[in-house]
């Protein structure tokens, strides 16, 4: 056995693991630490090129290994400084997450010491990872922060429109509701859609000529999660149900990693973030939970001096880093911190800084370990408020029929709502963060069940305490329409309603199309082409769907040309303004549903005029993106593909038969309860009932090995697309096995 390095805590402890015929790891310790420590060298076992991937996109080291593609990317952490404060975040932890989480890079570091050969992937690009650390486990933990929150676009944003628009145009903009606005015990919380105020009619008639460029962005983090929590008096078999699935980038292999862990006296099955030794999705004999996004109000930007200001020199600390790039020249970065954060970007022509809880002392932890351990909902509710880890909302049931909600992560307490602050008061921004048992939570509500899909509810205090710009809550009520209406429900019931394609929120522009061009109407072949495409959609984003394309693109041509019309003064302001606000089909709906010719922007004289130009462009970009297909003919399923593709394959094309997983069509859409787009989807889907744990499902897009050549790197994927119940805790393949071996280099080369 190879000796480990110094500081990486210790040598091979005294753990047993066996391997499921899917490859998933049993763990036998005798104690959480050990557990950790054998989770770590299986998880560098299965997945150690993913392992470092993670933590180079973490720490700005991508171009080491991909090149200069990857450069700007590593000057953008580089400038956010995780790595630094995944350093700080160590030293601060208490004795019990610091012990974990050094078990776990403990057993990470063993593994890649013992490693007989490198993954392919490192003999390709002729490198090799090096020393784990737990400061590199808490970086994946802190990218991860960054993946399910925000860089701060959307409070430049909102402070560009409020200099830019009259308040009442900025309300209209940025509504607090929407129009399926859904509480957490599925109270119909909707607002209504009511006619634009004239000052939005005012904009959309201003001849101004329109900046170039979109206006609209889109948003690159992940959304879509849903979780659900139904109380035993609903339930077939009287115990309480709990559903979840975790939308994220579908990546080659998984971003989520199967685990069985079994140390006295727990028992807990589930997934974790290689690296991260948190069970984020799983069950336990007492207690199954899940988690989805929060878009939590955890940063601010905090305009600076100017840099030629004699306060500059003395409010930041300047510091050099070198970025080492493959096949290419060191790339030197100078960084920039200021007492508020780092220097990221500029604001309103003044440089920025952005101040993000998780970089704050005390802002980020391991604590979300301990809800695996809780024995009912109340203490994983105590737990999960507790932790500092990324914002989440989290959704429990346990074996005495309990469902409960809560929230978990730092969040700011605020002296002002103000989230974009001027010189010399950053410091004003928030003082301290809202203590644990303020955070809200339920716990068995009256209806039954919970819901929670992304959505802001009262709960979270609106817009800008705990949260803001949430996403829109369309799947959150469909989801809650169908828990009320039915009993008896079993965790096949469940498993389906994750797996449901109702699009019923696209029924509003298909009335548009019949609106815009009667049946009659034959003045235009593009239009009877559209008109007879949306008469063909059956209601759903299933993969066969004909006419759904369409609808989205007319949805997108419309929003795009009414948002860019009105928002024209924000572009003024700043060229590069764009409109991020997550859940605006509100305005929207509202400027759609008017039937006043002041509703449509320069130079359409008439609503009618305006819906047919627009219906026409979509009939065009789709004929364009399936060369030349009629809009009548192309399913769904032609445009949302599987695209589940490892990160080589873009760089090395001829790696992608070997590497990526089959590209084919993908049922789902954003507005379904299974929200997908390509290359985005359910990454786990968990179904289960700590008190009938032999009928919990548990499925993922892919397998357990990193390793191509292994039958466990895609033998779950068939299953995750045909929505096959896989068992949560599946039986062992033979006693002690060990994972696939991985070919030697000289086996390599002779392939």
């Amino acid at each position: 056995m190879t000796a480990l390095p110094p500081g990486t805590g210790g040598t091979r402890r005294g753990g047993r693991v066996r391997r499921t015929a899917p490859g998933v790891p049993v763990i036998e310790a005798r104690d959480r630490e050990e557990a950790a420590f054998e989770l770590g060298r299986a998880v560098a076992e299965d997945r150690m090129f993913q392992l470092d991937l993670l933590r180079r996109r973490a720490t700005g080291r991508l171009a080491e290994l991909l090149g200069p593609d990857a450069v700007g990317h590593d000057i953008a952490q580089r400038t956010l400084g995780i790595a630094r404060a995944a350093d700080r975040h160590l030293a601060r932890l208490p004795p019990d997450q610091r012990a974990l989480v050094e078990s776990h890079a403990a057993g990470i570091e063993q593994a890649r010491c013992e490693q007989r050969a490198l993954p392919v992937e490192f003999r390709i690009l002729d490198a090799e990872p090096g020393p784990w650390t737990a400061a590199d486990c808490l970086s994946i933990g802190l990218l991860l922060a960054q993946m399910l929150g925000g860089d701060g676009a959307d409070l430049r944003m909102r402070d560009v429109m409020e200099r830019s628009l009259p308040p009442e145009a900025c309300a209209f903009f940025l509504p607090e509701r929407g129009p399926y606005a859904t509480e957490v015990d599925g109270t119909d919380g909707a607002a209504p859609v009511q006619p634009p105020p004239d000052e939005v009619l005012a904009l959309l008639r201003d001849e101004t000529p329109l900046p170039s460029g979109t206006v609209v962005g889109a948003d690159e983090s992940p959304f879509g999660s849903n979780a659900f929590a139904v109380r035993g008096e609903r339930t077939a078999h009287g115990g309480a149900l709990l559903a979840g699935d975790m939308h994220l980038p579908l990546t080659a292999p998984t971003l989520l990693y199967r685990v069985s862990l079994r140390y006295p006296p727990h028992r807990v099955d589930g997934v974790v973030v290689p690296g991260v030794p948190v069970v984020v999705a799983g069950a336990s004999q007492r207690l199954a939970w899940s988690a989805t996004r929060l878009t939590a109000a955890d940063a601010d930007v905090i305009e600076l001096p100017e840099e030629d200001d004699a306060r500059a020199a003395t409010a930041c600390t300047v510091r050099t880093e070198t970025i080492r790039v493959r096949g290419a020249d060191p790339v030197e970065v100078t960084v920039r911190d200021s007492r508020f954060g780092p220097v990221h970007g500029t604001h309103a022509g003044r440089p920025a800084a952005l101040r993000w809880q998780p970089l704050e002392d005390g802002g980020f932890d391991l604590g979300l370990h301990a809800v695996a351990e809780s024995a009912n909902v109340e203490a994983a509710c105590d737990a999960a408020n507790r932790a500092a880890g990324p914002p989440l909302n989290l959704v429990f049931a346990d074996a005495e029929g309990n469902i409960g909600w809560t929230v978990t992560g730092r969040f700011p307490e605020r002296t002002s709502r103000a989230r974009v602050v001027r010189p010399d008061q950053g410091q004003e921004s928030w003082r301290r963060t809202v203590a644990p048992e303020r955070l809200p939570r339920l716990i068995n509500p009256d209806s039954g069940f919970l819901v929670s899909a992304n959505q802001l509810t009262d709960r979270h205090g609106g817009q800008g305490r705990l949260a803001g710009n949430g996403f829109g809550a369309r799947r959150a009520r469909h989801a809650a329409d169908v828990l009320a209406q039915r009993h008896g429900i079993t965790e096949r019931d469940l498993l389906e309603l994750q797996l449901d394609t109702d699009a019923a929120f696209f029924h509003f522009y298909r009335d548009l199309v019949h609106e815009a061009v009667p049946v009659a109407d034959r003045t235009s072949p593009a239009l009877a082409e559209a008109r007879q495409a949306v008469d063909a959609w059956d209601g759903t984003s299933g993969e066969t769907a004909r006419g759904l394309g369409l609808l989205i693109l007319f949805r997108e041509n419309l929003r795009e040309t009414l948002f860019a019309a009105a928002l024209r003064p924000c572009r003024e302001v700043d060229p590069g303004f764009r409109y991020v606000w997550h859940d605006h089909e509100l305005p929207l709906r509202s400027l759609l549903s008017t039937r006043d010719d002041r509703c449509v922007p320069v130079p359409y004289t008439s609503r009618t005029a305006f819906l047919r130009a627009h219906l026409a462009l979509a009939v065009t970009l789709l004929r364009h993106v399936s060369k030349g297909q009629p809009a009548t003919d192309i399913a769904w399923g032609d445009l949302n593909r599987s695209a589940i593709r490892h990160p080589l394959s873009a760089a090395m094309p001829e790696a992608a038969a070997l590497f990526d997983l089959p590209d084919v069509p993908l049922p789902g859409c954003a507005e379904s309860l299974n929200a997908t787009h390509p290359g985005f989807g359910p990454a786990v889907r968990l179904v289960a009932s700590p008190c009938r744990l032999e009928d919990a499902v548990l499925q993922l897009p892919g397998g357990q090995s990193g390793d191509p050549r292994s039958v466990h790197y895609r033998d779950q994927f068939e299953p995750w697309l045909s929505g096959t119940p896989v068992p949560l805790m599946p039986a062992p393949a033979a006693p002690d096995a060990p994972p696939p071996a991985t070919p030697s280099a000289s086996q390599e080369a002779s392939r």
